[in-house]
């Protein structure tokens, strides 16, 4: 089979990140040191969702799958057009790509609905571009190249995700030698149920025992339909007995595929768990969004201003209270960003805010995208950084498939938002 000197697609964000609705737009690269005989230069952007597992019953295996077409554009460039080579008698034509560099420039408009890239173990929602060599009486050279794409999925608009959430459980069970030894009660709370990637969550946990055994284990745990895998582990120490103790613990939510709402075949759900050994666990649902708590935004804006003025503000722990001093990393995280009225005008001043401008502000949403299509109704959103998955790559190669250029494993990247 004929080769190229190289073959490839470059994307014009560097990134290889774009949000749903957004342009992606790039150009396709040949290479050749000869010429060679090129039929067309085609080009196909498709996005869709993909399961699949296997059933074992007895000795018998039933292999499940369903796929999910988002779009699928393909697309003649109609770039040999002008390498047309008439032979000697006139008889035939031929199309002949010379030797040299070869760019073929595209783009193309993606829809506004639809999910966020993702990759697990059972299934995939896999954005991709494949420029092909089409050869006369030979096989086709083609290359492709994945890339991420970013689905909406605004907690600001969401009551599940704003609102508080806290689980509670005692257990008057617990035995030594068969002999009832006391009573073990838990509790945890946040103050909001929906994060972004790089947002400190802070979880209030409160232990009772009159027995003595370790309290350890609270982590995150991402469930994709019969998979899990822990996420964030942290283990407290020994709680002696007849105690009773609470603490905040602080989470930095790493680089973790969103909610996929607008995805029919997938849901991706996030637990935080309190496990106290193996008597009690407490278990909170966690949303993971692609657009910031705008409200929540202003807030910590807000109090991050007092501070600056010189007035005492501190989150209070239970260890604060018992004589432990705050450290720079307990304070929490505070996001910077631009809040503009609906004309557009920056407010300066957020310590002014009034509460039924606090209200019109969280209702209208209004923050930033990196999009000039959505940034009409998130103008004021904190640039995000874009990091790649927590779960690294992944073999993005597929059976029955011939792939000559492009990376076969591929990680999405979602946006990052820190201080």
């Amino acid at each position: 089979m004929v080769k190229l000197d190289s073959f490839e697609i470059v994307l014009n964000n560097p990134e290889h990140v774009y949000f749903a609705g957004q342009e992606i737009s790039g150009k396709i690269v040949i290479e050749t040191s000869e010429i060679k005989k090129v039929n067309e230069i085609l080009l196909e952007l498709k996005g869709r969702a993909r399961t699949y597992w296997t059933k074992h019953s007895g000795k018998s295996r039933t292999h499940c799958s369903d796929s999910v077409p988002y779009f699928c554009e393909q697309l003649n460039t109609h770039y040999t057009q002008k390498f047309i080579v008439t032979s000697a008698d006139g008889k035939s034509r031929e199309k002949i790509l010379p030797a040299g560099i070869h760019e073929v420039p595209f783009s193309y408009t993606l829809p506004k609905t639809i999910p966020s890239s993702f990759e697990g173990e059972y299934g995939f929602v896999r954005y991709t571009c494949k420029a092909t060599c089409e050869r006369p009486w030979d096989f086709d050279i083609v290359c492709r190249k994945a890339f991420t794409v970013i689905g909406i999925e605004d907690i600001n608009g969401d009551s599940e995700a704003l609102a508080p959430a806290s689980v509670s459980d005692s257990n008057y069970n617990i035995k030594f030698c068969c002999r009832r030894q006391g009573c073990i009660s838990a509790e945890m709370s946040i103050d909001r149920s929906g994060y972004t990637p790089g947002e400190v969550m802070i979880v209030h946990c409160k232990l009772s025992q009159e027995v003595n055994y370790k309290a350890k284990t609270f982590s995150g745990a991402e469930c994709t339909r019969t998979t899990s895998r822990n996420i964030v582990s942290i283990e407290k120490n020994d709680v002696n007995a007849g105690m009773k103790t609470e603490w905040d613990e602080k989470i930095v939510l790493p680089s973790l595929a969103p909610r996929l709402s607008k995805c029919s075949t997938i849901n991706v759900m996030y637990i935080l768990e309190l496990t106290i050994d193996a008597k009690i666990t407490l278990k909170l649902p966690i949303i993971i969004g692609t657009i910031p708590l705008l409200s929540g935004i202003i807030a910590r804006i807000k109090a991050n201003r007092t501070n600056s003025n010189g007035t005492a503000r501190m989150m209070m722990s239970k260890q604060a209270s018992i004589g432990e001093a705050a450290t720079p990393e307990q304070n929490e995280s505070v996001v910077q960003v631009t809040i503009t009225d609906e004309a557009g005008n920056i407010i300066e001043e957020t310590d002014e805010l009034g509460e039924e401008m606090e209200c019109l502000l969280s209702s209208k949403k209004r923050v930033r995208m990196p999009s000039s299509i959505l940034s009409e109704l998130y103008p004021s959103l904190p640039s995000p950084y874009y990091k790649e998955c927590y779960f690294g790559k992944i073999n993005i190669s597929e059976d029955k498939e011939t792939i000559q250029y492009g990376e076969s494993s591929f990680a999405p990247k979602y946006p990052f938002y820190t201080d």
